[in-house]
């Protein structure tokens, strides 16, 4: 499976094809009055890497990570929590402070953003787990590439104006629709 995020030279859609098919498509209203037009996509199972059809809280269907084995965090092995506590104290107790001397957390200095950064650092460094940089912490590579590629849909529906959204009949169906020209005329 392809690496959509990082392989952003290459695109999903052939944009002018696109283009040609969105201005030959028959211009309707949506629900709210706006008149566009929509051509369909594909079926989410033909476009996506995956070729499934998941929900976030039910994935059962998708395999688990090989590195995190589904849990989408990794066990620090530098991990001290005695560290960790200490870091997370300085932390606290260090914006407590500049509350109370400045009234908000907006007014910091220059010195006191370098320390805060320097004790998140500090915590992001011993805490007991990361995030898994293979699936994201999502738990499963195939929801990270369908992800990738829905993100960089959208960026490349944006460059035209257009955007993405499933049927009213079903679910699966993908279309794309973009406001009608005509409109603004």
């Amino acid at each position: 499976m392809p690496d959509y995020r990082k392989e952003r030279d290459t695109t999903i859609l052939d944009l002018v094809k696109l283009l040609l098919q969105l201005d030959e498509a028959e211009i309707h209203e949506d629900n709210e009055g706006n008149k566009i037009q929509t051509i369909y996509l594909g079926d989410i199972r033909s476009i996506t890497p995956s070729g499934k059809v998941y929900y976030p809280f039910a994935h059962s269907n998708v395999d688990p990570c090989p590195r995190c084995e589904g849990t989408g965090n990794l066990r620090n092995k530098h991990a001290k929590i005695h560290n960790f506590r200490r870091a997370n104290k300085k932390y606290h107790t260090t914006f407590q402070q500049w509350y109370k001397m400045y009234g908000a957390p907006i007014n910091r200095r220059k010195k006191q953003q370098q320390l805060k950064e320097k004790y998140i650092n500090q915590m992001e460094q011993w805490e007991y787990q990361h995030i898994c940089t293979e699936c994201n912490g999502l738990g499963s590579l195939e929801a990270r590439l369908d992800e990738d590629f829905w993100e960089q849909l959208q960026s490349e529906l944006d460059t035209i104006g257009a955007w993405y959204h499933s049927s009213e009949g079903d679910g699966c169906n993908i279309l794309v629709s973009r406001t009608a020209r005509e409109q603004y005329d």
